[in-house]
């Protein structure tokens, strides 16, 4: 009988620890809510950030296209024209060539009768030319910003058939400033009917504020 005894103790402490065991969680719920709440206002913070910078990025691009649209259009090319190739030049003197061919002018900015591009805004401009002509002259040719020389190109009398020049340069521009080409003195540029060898371009690369 008390070997029972003993043997039913024994059954029954087992069975106490199981019900223990199975009753205990395995994980605390608790803690684990908190942390899945922190970790939402956490994805909640950066969702924030991301709508404030998604925002900020709108409104650059809504500048951007309003400084476009705003942002005076300024470009031009010109050539010169005649009804039979020829040359202008040699002169005895300095001489402003007149670019009136017309192949682009945006803006108005260039005078083809005058040959002169006036700034309509105070800006950064760029501007080229190119030049053609025989071997037989020398050919030199300037840009011109008011009444000084800016860059200029030179090509003397060679055995060469035919010569070819080209240069550019970078202008900061007040409103009302002037600039155009002017052919060396003794020098001469050719001028076709068809190709527009011979070219004066410009155009504004960006405006700048007014004092």
């Amino acid at each position: 009988m008390a070997l029972f005894q003993i043997f039913l103790m024994s059954v029954l402490s087992f069975c106490a620890a199981q019900d223990d065991d199975i009753m205990t969680p395995v994980v605390n719920i608790y803690s684990e809510l908190n942390e899945l709440k922190a970790s939402i206002a956490e994805l909640k913070t950066d969702l924030i950030a991301a709508k404030n910078e998604l925002q900020e990025q709108k409104s650059l691009v809504q500048d951007l296209r309003k400084q476009i649209k705003e942002s005076p259009k300024v470009a031009f090319t010109v050539s010169m024209s005649e009804t039979e190739s020829a040359s202008r030049g040699p002169y005895t003197t300095e001489t402003k060539l007149i670019f009136d061919k017309v192949l682009t002018n945006v803006g108005d900015a260039y005078n083809p009768a005058t040959g002169v591009f006036t700034a309509p805004v105070k800006g950064v401009y760029y501007f080229r030319y190119s030049g053609s002509a025989f071997s037989t002259h020398d050919m030199g040719l300037s840009i011109f910003k008011g009444t000084k020389r800016f860059v200029s190109s030179y090509e003397y009398n060679s055995s060469d058939r035919n010569d070819q020049m080209s240069n550019g340069a970078v202008m900061e521009l007040d409103v009302g400033e002037q600039v155009y080409m002017n052919l060396w003195i003794r020098s001469w540029i050719f001028v076709d009917r068809r190709y527009n060898y011979s070219t004066f371009t410009g155009y504004l690369l960006y405006p700048l504020e007014t004092a």
